[in-house]
């Protein structure tokens, strides 16, 4: 990554400002104190070392004594080195600054950080791995968050998180056999992992097992909520008539589930397709596309958007976080 740019106020900047303001240096003065104030602070504030020197390194700003500003063409020679971090802490701020880019969506630059946190730190290895395997999944890199899940597991074989994420990594890929393999480990050690459940539900439904899918959902939902579900599925396999059949039983159990009422009014009153689509159709089902689109019953009211015409539109979801139910 390349450097950051030098803050505002910096001590070169600092000298431009005085030199150019004629008689605003005591107004610039007490800027550039502010700026040291608040660099010295930032130090303390990550737990740099060495900041017992703090008190040698701010005379001046209380005292009579002004701090020599560096001036001309050789003032970058003279500067001091920028101070180092310790390992331990540079590990640190990498691994909580990709935490940001994570969160941000900056996916390649969350990824770079991870693998420099780790590299710095072998302290940090599990907890950046565990990130790297999810964000390679979301890059659609398999064979690196492959590699990363299968280290991972052979030191801990009975994290039932992590054998969550994997059998959704098979998932994304379309490959529900191992998702499935996967995911009978997570809730066998932990059978209150609901997030592991209704992953399993949904790889046993795209196999076409929906009966033993509508079980899984159940010891994580409602039995309305389960049977949605099915129909989602149902649905992006093309099964359109089944699909609505799931929406009315699950009506039928809860008249007001909004989850079937939206479903079932989008299958029964589809949008109406342009007579020159804009892109081609496509002829051959594709399993892994149709599974990316399933939606969760706890997000359907984000996804599932009205439009002015009184049909629905299924947004895209989010990566990890399907089936996951309030």
């Amino acid at each position: 990554m390349q450097s950051p740019a030098r803050r505002p106020g910096s001590v070169s900047g600092m000298a431009t400002r005085q030199e150019a303001g004629g008689g605003g240096g005591h107004t610039d003065m007490k800027r550039s104190k502010l700026w040291v104030v608040v660099g010295l602070s930032w130090a303390v504030a990550i737990g740099c070392k060495g900041t017992d020197k703090l008190p040698a390194l701010t005379t001046g700003l209380t005292g009579t004594e002004t701090p020599p500003l560096l001036v001309g063409p050789d003032a970058a020679a003279k500067a001091p080195a920028p101070v180092e971090l310790p390992a331990k802490e540079k590990a640190h701020v990498c691994f909580r600054t990709a935490q940001f880019f994570e969160k941000d969506g900056r996916i390649e630059d969350a990824i770079r950080m991870y693998e420099q946190a780790r590299a710095t730190d072998p302290a940090l290895q599990r907890p950046a791995a565990r990130r790297l395997a999810v964000l390679y999944d979301k890059i659609g890199d398999f064979t690196r968050s492959t590699t990363e899940y299968e280290a991972l597991l052979k030191e801990y074989p009975k994290d039932a998180d992590l054998l969550t994420d994997y059998g959704y990594s098979h998932y994304c890929r379309g490959d529900w056999a191992k998702a499935e393999d996967a995911l009978r480990k997570a809730v066998q050690i932990d059978p209150q992992h609901k997030k592991a459940w209704i992953n399993l539900g949904l790889a046993q439904a795209q196999m076409g097992q929906y009966d033993e899918g509508y079980r899984s959902f159940c010891k994580a939902v409602r039995e309305p909520d389960a049977h949605c579900n099915i129909a989602f599925v149902l649905a992006t396999q093309g099964k359109i008539a089944e699909a609505k059949d799931r929406y009315r039983l699950a009506l039928s159990l809860d008249p007001n589930l909004r989850a079937a009422q939206i479903g079932l009014g989008y299958l029964e009153n589809p949008p109406q397709v342009s007579e020159k689509p804009t892109h081609p159709r496509r002829e051959k089902f594709d399993p892994v596309a149709a599974a990316a689109q399933v939606p969760t019953v706890a997000e359907i009211e984000a996804r599932l958007k009205k439009t002015e015409s009184g049909t629905f539109v299924v947004l895209p979801r989010s990566y990890g976080k399907i089936g996951e139910s309030d």
